[in-house]
């Protein structure tokens, strides 16, 4: 295998990895609240996404087919923690409002995520986290077109 074939192919065969490592990390500090992973991340990125968040988006974001994020948010509404709204001109397009529970339980978890992704990247620079995450999102947009232009389905995977 050439240099540069052994370069890409250890980066992205190293995502899932990461990112399941990652999850299991945050994963560790949910069991005091009796949430599920996929709720509190669901949970947090509404947050960071404003009243106006679209399910659809939301899905894609947390990278979850959107039927299995109707699931984790009929759970999220059961336990008192956020509203599905009717989008006006739409019926089949709704958002994510947190209620007050919600908000509060995402700024807990938010602090910390925070203080978790200080201690597991300080040995890491700054810099060399954007540029990860400028080639992540390089490679997600690529894939993505791929996927379109093959005429393929993207399918969604947590």
């Amino acid at each position: 295998m050439a240099d540069a074939d052994r370069i890409l192919f250890d980066f992205t065969i190293a995502i899932q990895p990461a990112r399941r490592a990652w999850l299991q990390a945050i994963g560790a500090g949910l069991a005091d609240d009796k949430l599920s992973l996929s709720l509190a991340v669901a949970i947090t990125l509404a947050s960071r996404m404003g009243p106006a968040a679209h399910q659809r988006m939301l899905a894609d974001e947390i990278g979850i087919n959107p039927a299995a994020l109707m699931r984790v948010l009929d759970q999220g509404e059961s336990a008192g923690l956020l509203k599905r709204c009717n989008v006006p001109g739409n019926r089949r397009i709704k958002t994510v409002e947190l209620l007050p529970a919600g908000k509060a339980l995402a700024r807990k978890m938010e602090k910390s995520w925070t203080a978790l992704r200080a201690r597991m990247l300080r040995d890491v620079p700054l810099e060399d986290v954007e540029t990860a995450t400028r080639v992540l999102r390089a490679l997600e947009a690529q894939s993505l077109a791929h996927v379109a232009a093959s005429g393929g389905a993207v399918k969604h995977a947590i």
